[in-house]
């Protein structure tokens, strides 16, 4: 029975997310679909595998890492959006102190990819601006992004601003993907940023 919950836990561990290791490995493609990034399995707290049968067992162990996308009820929306078949969400929550943190999530509905300790940034631009939230992960920052730009600087007319949102993957400088929303965008909330940790007034990565 031991070694067949083993069997069933480490199983599960291929597609649960990662917290170890610098992240880069899955960014080598522009969508970020790789799953290479996820968390090993833990056995469930509390778990008797004397008592339980291995279904049961991996039933509850999946269940403990099926952490979704979107925040919760009793979670702060600092964004959220569908990019694509995935999800991208910077959800408000407290860490063991009770202290609150960003976390960031990205996946199909459940989580592939969780980082927490996101810092805020902001700055204008004519006609609009950008807010920014980063989260590293070794060499990598993922940069999750609302940018509005001024497309129209004819004396009198509109200044017909264009909104872009997403996440920005850099890697020594260099973007090495750029995952942008395509519906349900709920932009950067900036003004929130002060509740964790401040807002820089620089931005952490500019695009040309």
């Amino acid at each position: 029975m031991k070694h067949a919950w083993l069997m069933a836990a480490a199983a599960l561990s291929i597609v649960a997310c990662d917290q170890t290791g610098d992240g880069a490995d899955q960014l080598d493609t522009a969508d970020l679909e790789s799953r290479e990034d996820t968390p090993a399995s833990q056995a469930p707290e509390g778990a008797d595998s004397n008592a339980a049968d291995d279904a049961q067992v991996a039933e509850q162990a999946m269940q403990q890492m099926a952490q979704p996308v979107a925040c919760s009820q009793d979670e702060q929306t600092l964004f959220f959006c569908e990019a694509g078949r995935k999800q991208i969400a910077v959800c408000g929550v407290s860490d063991a102190q009770g202290n609150p943190v960003a976390q960031y999530r990205y996946g199909s509905d459940t989580a592939e990819i969780m980082l927490t300790g996101g810092r805020f940034s902001n700055t204008p631009y004519s006609g609009g601006g950008e807010s920014q939230i980063q989260f590293a992960k070794g060499p990598v920052r993922y940069i999750v992004y609302s940018r509005t730009i001024r497309t129209n600087f004819a004396s009198g007319e509109p200044n017909n601003p264009e909104f872009t949102d997403g996440v920005l993957v850099v890697r020594d400088e260099e973007v090495v993907a750029d995952r942008q929303c395509t519906a349900r965008v709920e932009a950067v909330d900036v003004m929130a940023g002060e509740s964790y940790g401040g807002v820089s007034k620089d931005i952490f990565y500019a695009v040309d």
